[in-house]
């Protein structure tokens, strides 16, 4: 009997299909082992998802085994979660996740992949307090700020943003030699306004020297008034 249901569990393990190839070497450039790629668990994912591994699947790395030390390191250094906060996420009490995190009792791997999700989502990226209140509609997809006016933004307008800059590059190149061009005018009129100014006051120094010339031909010349020796003045006196 016993012989019996080994023959048959030996039968259930070889209906059980293999992954295909394509997924065995997706799996393999994420980092799984060939043994496990030809273990039971294995082959039992590719019979659920028909005999390949989504590609969301292989992400979760499923070969790895989810313990207390990735679990907090997937919260604390990844998503920076405090205890308090991971607990808030997942509904459950801080003390739980202090159990999972010392090994104290086993770790589901539900709650990990919980984090992993969160961590993988672009929700996740936006979550930053640089982006707070910014979100993606998921409708139209459009990247929305709560600032200036509940902007919107399409993923197209992100794609023209280098051609945006690229052209404002230009500008500002265009508009710094401008800025030369007037500052070089501004001193050439410095220097013209100067050159003014000397003129102005060589045309007023000259005209103080014509009025001065012409003082000068308007007083008349002293007459000279001789004066003999009085030695000789003495002499014609006594004679």
């Amino acid at each position: 009997m016993a012989t019996k249901q080994h023959s048959n569990s030996r039968k259930l393990r070889n209906k059980v299909k293999s992954s295909s190839k394509r997924s065995d070497w997706a799996a393999g450039m994420r980092g799984a082992d060939p043994e496990w790629l030809h273990s039971r668990q294995a082959r039992e994912l590719a019979q659920v998802f028909d005999g390949h591994f989504p590609a969301w699947l292989i992400e979760s790395e499923p070969w790895r085994p989810v313990t207390g030390a990735r679990f907090r390191l997937m919260r604390a250094t990844i998503l920076r979660l405090t205890t308090e906060q991971c607990a808030a996420y997942l509904g459950i009490h801080r003390t739980t996740i202090c159990r999972w995190e010392s090994g104290e009792i086993e770790t589901p791997r539900a709650a990990f992949e919980a984090l992993r999700l969160l961590c993988a989502s672009a929700t996740q990226r936006l979550s930053h307090k640089h982006w707070d209140g910014w979100f993606i509609n998921s409708q139209t997809g459009e990247l929305v700020s709560p600032d200036v006016g509940r902007l919107s933004v399409k993923p197209e307008e992100i794609n023209g943003l280098p051609a945006l800059y690229h052209r404002l590059s230009i500008l500002m190149l265009h508009v710094e030699k401008l800025e030369s061009q007037v500052d070089a005018l501004e001193v050439e009129n410095a220097s013209l306004r100067g050159n003014a100014k000397s003129r102005q006051i060589a045309a007023e120094l000259e005209s103080m020297q014509e009025r001065i010339a012409g003082l000068l031909a308007s007083v008349r010349t002293a007459e000279i008034i001789e004066f003999n020796h009085p030695a000789a003045e003495l002499s014609r006196a006594t004679g």
